[in-house]
């Protein structure tokens, strides 16, 4: 079975899971089913595109790229810290420095640049997730 194959039956099993969303979220009373139908729809999306792309990706005997395993290490240290960090410092303290050690580190962005997206993503986040939504989130130390 070539890799082609397997992301295309990949893609097939979560298009199957995201109609599914979408059929429970529009069975919900209300705007309850709103999040669902939206998000099952957008992972509907990909999926496809996912299935399409994999039609002319590549040659049958090319090999695909090997994994870059120091990047995939600092992702998984910054993941890391960004959970110890929001449960002890809180949501909106982690958040910016998560996204500005992954981008600077990983994006090889400038420290300008890194950190007006992580100041803007966080304050996005922040009006979305605090203000809109009421969602309460992690505060950690903040909260005292």
């Amino acid at each position: 079975m070539t890799l082609d194959t397997i992301d295309r039956a990949v893609a097939l099993l979560m298009g199957a899971v995201c109609a599914a969303a979408v059929i429970t979220g529009l069975d919900m009373r209300g705007d309850a089913g709103v999040f669902p139908v939206i998000a099952g729809t957008l992972g509907g999306v990909v999926c496809i595109g996912i299935a399409l792309c994999t039609l002319c990706r590549r040659a049958p005997d090319e090999l695909p790229p090997p994994l870059a395993w120091p990047r995939f290490a600092v992702l998984c240290l910054c993941l890391l810290g960004l959970l110890g960090l929001m449960v002890t410092a809180g949501t909106f303290a982690a958040l910016p420095l998560f996204l500005l050690a992954s981008l600077r580190l990983l994006g090889h962005l400038r420290w300008l640049t890194a950190l007006i997206i992580a100041m803007t993503f966080s304050a996005v986040i922040f009006v979305v997730f605090v203000y809109l939504l009421s969602v309460p989130l992690p505060v950690g130390w903040l909260a005292s």
